[in-house]
């Protein structure tokens, strides 16, 4: 079990490499490093290389060892605990999302997309990553009991609180995507200053102003949303995995919204961008977490913690 668990853990780092590596690709405009040639690097494995060839065919490497490693943490969990329903499923959604992972790159390759569509690229990046992260946390349930009590790991998720974390996911992933949009459509420096936008409380709400300011406010209702869940997590569970994730959830919050004020501040450039995605994905396996540990404990699982 130690070796599925260490190849699981293995994923999860290349995962998160992956998605940092892609920022870095977006960042540097290096996303026709290789041209239009897929999986090949201008036609050829070993082109002639360049800044942008050789971000662009790191990316897809990366992004290839986290598909073999996804397919071979797929095939062990089978092998080794057939009978585990929802690890299974964890399991095989990472090999899912991998999948249209790299497809949504090909085609981007293949056939220039829209910023929209593009957008969709970091956000299944980030579902790669929780699926692998989520694998790893099941395959280990003796660590779930490291950030509990015994006293009260077992106690039920109350409904409001249950309701707040998925909730706040939902949201979440709503304004990442408009981050990653905004990323995308190159508005990154629409709004100069912080927190008013070009000096303005309420900036014109079209074009790539519109589309950074209402990252902004997006960004703004989610800190609000983090704290509400860190206060209503001390006033209605006793749990302290739950009350140390939305600590957690509201410190990485914290930290994203400084790091994505560092831009309008005159401090954009590849090391803070790839903080600002470090920090929502830090943020998004928090949250991704919580969601995990307020999902029923089923038979299976209740039996492997025994």
């Amino acid at each position: 079990m130690k070796a599925v668990r260490a190849v699981s853990l293995a994923n999860t780092a290349v995962m998160l490499l992956a998605v940092l590596w892609g920022a870095w690709v977006t960042s540097s405009d290096s996303g026709d490093g290789c041209g239009a040639s897929w999986p090949l690097c201008k036609g050829t494995f070993m082109p002639d290389w360049d800044y942008a060839a050789i971000v662009e065919f790191g990316h897809r490497v990366v992004s290839a060892l986290a598909g073999l490693l996804s397919v071979a943490v797929l095939v062990w969990v089978a092998r080794v605990r057939p009978s585990e329903t929802r690890l299974k499923r964890l399991a095989f959604g990472t090999f899912f999302f991998v999948v249209l992972q790299g497809g949504l790159g090909a085609a981007a390759v293949l056939r220039p997309q829209p910023d929209l569509v593009m957008a969709l690229h970091f956000g299944f990046s980030l579902l790669c990553f929780t699926f692998a992260l989520l694998v790893t946390v099941a395959l280990g349930q003796g660590e779930r009991a490291a950030f509990q009590r015994p006293d009260v790991s077992a106690q039920p998720v109350a409904p409001g609180l249950r309701t707040q974390i998925w909730g706040l996911a939902v949201y979440t992933y709503l304004v990442v995507y408009l981050g990653a949009y905004v990323r995308h459509l190159g508005a990154s420096m629409a709004c100069t200053g912080w927190p008013l936008c070009n000096g303005e409380l309420i900036p014109p709400l079209y074009g790539p102003v519109g589309a950074n300011f209402a990252h902004r406010l997006g960004a703004a209702l989610a800190v609000v949303l983090v704290l509400r869940l860190w206060w209503t997590a001390r006033r209605l569970t006793e749990r302290d995995d739950l009350r140390r994730g939305a600590a957690w959830a509201l410190a990485l919050m914290a930290a994203q919204v400084a790091s994505g004020a560092l831009f309008p501040l005159g401090y954009l450039n590849l090391l803070t961008q790839l903080l600002h995605t470090g920090l929502i994905t830090g943020f998004w396996g928090v949250l991704s977490y919580l969601c995990y540990l307020t999902l029923p404990v089923g038979r299976e699982t209740a039996a492997v913690s025994a």
